[in-house]
């Protein structure tokens, strides 16, 4: 899951369901979390980091562990891409620049 959200970048819960052939339950981005929280136990001084950083981010002042490796995508004028600002039909994500490129760069 990690290696398929790396290579596209951008991606919902939709796209990520059904380019992985994942059933509807549970939600691709909870098994996401899950994973997320799992590297967390390997590197806790950066998963700690990285979830203050998810709290500061959330409108609800809430972290999220996939935001490990992604976060959520914003529109040109600053807006999220999710359904609630009713700018997408599913929450939109992107991989953080370091997992994409790698953490040599």
């Amino acid at each position: 899951m990690i290696e398929f959200i790396r290579y596209m970048g951008v991606f919902n819960e939709l796209s990520l369901r059904h380019g992985l052939s994942l059933p509807s339950k549970p939600p691709a981005v909870y098994v996401l979390g899950k994973l997320c929280k799992k590297i967390g136990l390997i590197l806790p001084d950066l998963y700690q980091q990285m979830m203050s950083w998810s709290t500061e981010q959330s409108p609800d002042r809430i972290a999220w562990d996939a935001n490990l490796v992604c976060s959520i995508a914003y529109t040109c004028d600053g807006e999220r891409l999710e359904p609630e600002s009713a700018t997408a039909l599913y929450h939109t994500f992107t991989v953080h620049k370091e997992l994409f490129n790698g953490l040599g760069e």
